[in-house]
């Protein structure tokens, strides 16, 4: 019988992605509500509203091209 591992092993490291946050379309007002509600949502320190703002922003903006 073989003696157990007793130390851990090294620890996964995933990399980080930064990526541009996206600009609005022109004079576009639903793109303009999107980023109004991302800045609310930095100010109060909620990120994931921050994360799904970009997110619908990214979306809408295919619409744009």
């Amino acid at each position: 019988m073989t003696e157990p591992t007793r130390h851990s092993t090294p620890p996964v490291e995933l990399p980080l992605r930064w990526e541009r946050e996206p600009d609005p379309a022109g004079a576009c007002p639903d793109c303009a509500a999107l980023v109004a509600a991302r800045s609310r949502a930095r100010a109060r320190g909620d990120r994931s509203a921050v994360s799904d703002c970009n997110v619908l922003l990214r979306r809408h903006r295919q619409g744009h091209r």
